[in-house]
């Protein structure tokens, strides 16, 4: 009864070149099943992808003109509303009393939590807390 040999091309980082190197059959058996899965991978995101070719460009194809790259955020009257949104909420942060802007700062724009805040003020974490949320509740009945 005569063994098989199971050999294996491997590259030597080392060397920089390319290598027999005899296996066992579980090990060649196993590399073997790894190639195979790469390929059978490789075909299935082939059958599933979109060629581009298929996509709906502008009259000279480029990338800006493409729908499916582009995003709502994209739409001049998306710019108009956003920019008038920001300037009604500056106009209602303006009104605000200036301790309570400072608080506003604090927490969105400083990243500060409402424990370092109350312990800087010397108050309650539950007390920084309610004055958020009326804050907060006053400005969405400003900006409606």
């Amino acid at each position: 009864m005569s063994k098989e040999n199971y050999i294996l091309s491997v590259y030597n980082t080392i060397t920089g070149m390319t290598e027999d190197i005899e296996v066992s059959e579980a090990v060649y058996n196993g590399c073997r099943r790894s190639g195979w899965a790469i390929i059978r991978n490789d075909g299935r995101f082939r059958e599933n992808e979109i060629p581009f070719s298929d996509l709906k460009g502008g009259i000279d194809g480029a990338y800006e003109n493409f729908s499916e790259f582009r995003s709502d955020a994209d739409n001049p009257a998306g710019h108009v509303v956003q920019q008038l949104t920001l300037q009604q909420l500056q106009n209602a942060l303006g009104n605000l009393d200036k301790p309570d802007q400072e608080l506003l700062l604090d927490l969105f724009e400083h990243g500060k939590t409402e424990r370092e805040i109350a312990d800087a003020q010397g108050v309650s974490q539950v007390a920084i807390h309610k004055r958020k949320r009326r804050l907060i509740k006053n400005l969405k009945i400003y900006l409606e």
